[in-house]
């Protein structure tokens, strides 16, 4: 086998292993059964090895457009309690709004909090109007009056996730 040959085949292999297509499953969209114990998929399953923390993702989007696919570890501060379409992450001092791509998935709602995550997908910053964010603190029980107290959109660290994992 020729070089190229070889560079191509590696890469191929590369790629479908990290697509999840090397054993021919489509990724999932609802929980996956863990692969190691104590820990639990959503979405695609991922790997759970070199999660950025919130500064190290900052730094990661400041050298690029904005936008890097990436994986980011930290604690789950907050899942949406109506569907579990979304969950805040607490991590290096910095709190990421984390979404699932499509909505393909969804997380607990409740119980996850205090609990370490990682996740893997697009990374952003984001503005969140203002009906977005009253919209999401409906979605969390807030009362009339503080969803009614936010006026103005937020600029925030924000992620579109395509996997998850959480640790039991």
């Amino acid at each position: 086998m020729d070089m190229k040959m070889l560079c191509a085949a590696s890469l191929a292999v590369c790629l479908l292993g990290w697509t999840g297509c090397a054993t021919g499953d489509a990724p999932s969209s609802k929980s996956s059964p863990a692969l190691e114990e104590n820990i639990t998929f959503y979405g695609e399953v991922i790997d759970t090895e070199g999660g950025l923390d919130g500064p190290a993702l900052r730094k990661a989007l400041s050298l690029t457009d904005g936008r890097t696919q990436v994986r980011l570890e930290g604690e789950i501060t907050a899942t949406c309690p109506k569907k579990g379409c979304w969950m805040d992450v607490a991590s290096g001092g910095d709190t990421v709004f984390v979404r699932f791509q499509d909505y393909g998935f969804f997380v607990p709602t409740e119980g996850a909090e205090g609990k370490r995550t990682i996740v893997e997908g697009e990374a952003f910053f984001d503005t969140l109007s203002v009906a977005d964010q009253q919209h999401y603190a409906q979605d969390a029980g807030w009362s009339e009056e503080d969803i009614a107290a936010i006026t103005e959109p937020t600029y925030e660290l924000a992620f579109m996730a395509t996997g998850v994992m959480i640790e039991d």
